[in-house]
């Protein structure tokens, strides 16, 4: 079934396809309850299903008498925009696997200002990490590498990556990376735990930090020749640099490894419907945080 079924129309190839289907606010209320509530709705506050209630800007749930809306308790949570300027952002994200920038999406969407658009991207950011959930298997390289802020003088951050090797080929398959505080056996162990297939084979540097991983989950060879995840983390410096011209906080640093890793995990997906779909079910899936915790708050995994 398509993803784009409820509008009569299969799915847009280009921009200006995708707005003139969305043209009215009550087709994006239908699609996004229908993608939300397929068996219908559900009330994100008591969990009870009510199949025969319609799409509504409000909608009343009739177990516990509590007011929702299609964006409650969702990434798009207290948004005072259209629903279509969220769907519009989201089929953009996934039309363009080199990533966007907070101006870029001003531009497309007219906003005023450039802090809604930062949170938006920045919420879609953490919409991605939520639907990139399947971890690496079976084999698996592992290692670790640093990005600098501001300026090669300051301190760097260091970051975890693990690259699947898909046999007998040896191509890069799916990717994970992490920002973590320090590069050592603790922190490697919970980053494999989180990212890692258990009974997966190991490809690990030959350095201390490697050397107890736990062994009822995983297999681990030491080796000399590690580069598919310096190859990873080496694209993401340039990635970064390039569309962000090096202008993110190391504080919100895991939000982009997320939005790199999604770009290039969902490059796997059979077509562009698969990857908007992927996104949408992030996206629907849990609140997000408030642009004053999104400024504040470090985003570590």
């Amino acid at each position: 079934m398509q993803v784009f079924s409820n509008t009569g129309h299969s799915f847009p190839k280009t921009l200006d396809e995708f707005k003139n289907l969305f043209l009215e606010e009550n087709i994006s209320l239908e699609f996004l309850f229908q993608k939300r509530w397929p068996q219908g709705f559900v009330c994100p506050y008591c969990a009870w299903q009510n199949e025969e209630l319609r799409p509504a800007k409000t909608m009343i749930c009739s177990h516990c008498g509590h007011p929702t809306s299609i964006s409650t308790n969702t990434i798009m949570h207290g948004t005072k925009k259209p629903l279509s300027q969220w769907l519009i952002c989201i089929w953009w994200l996934t039309s363009s696997p080199g990533g966007k920038s907070a101006k870029d999406l001003q531009r497309l969407l007219h906003l005023s200002s450039y802090q809604t658009a930062w949170a938006w991207l920045q919420k879609l950011r953490m919409a991605m990490a939520l639907a990139d959930k399947k971890k690496c298997s079976k084999t698996v390289e592992i290692s670790s590498n640093t990005i600098s802020f501001g300026g090669e003088n300051l301190a760097k951050t260091p970051i975890l990556a693990a690259a699947e090797i898909i046999l007998p080929a040896g191509i890069t398959g799916r990717i994970k990376m992490a920002s973590v505080e320090s590069v050592n056996r603790k922190t490697v162990n919970s980053f494999l735990n989180r990212k890692v297939e258990p009974g997966s084979s190991l490809i690990v540097p030959d350095e201390v930090s490697y050397q107890n991983i736990n062994r009822n989950s995983f297999i681990s060879v030491a080796s000399s020749t590690i580069y598919k995840t310096r190859e990873i983390t080496e694209s993401f410096k340039l990635w970064i640099n390039t569309i962000h011209r090096g202008g993110v906080a190391a504080k919100h640093l895991q939000l982009y490894l997320d939005e790199f890793c999604f770009h290039s995990n969902a490059a796997m997906l059979p077509d562009r419907e698969a990857i908007f779909n992927l996104l949408l079910s992030g996206a629907l899936s849990k609140k997000s945080l408030s642009y004053k915790n999104l400024t504040s708050q470090p985003t570590k995994e």
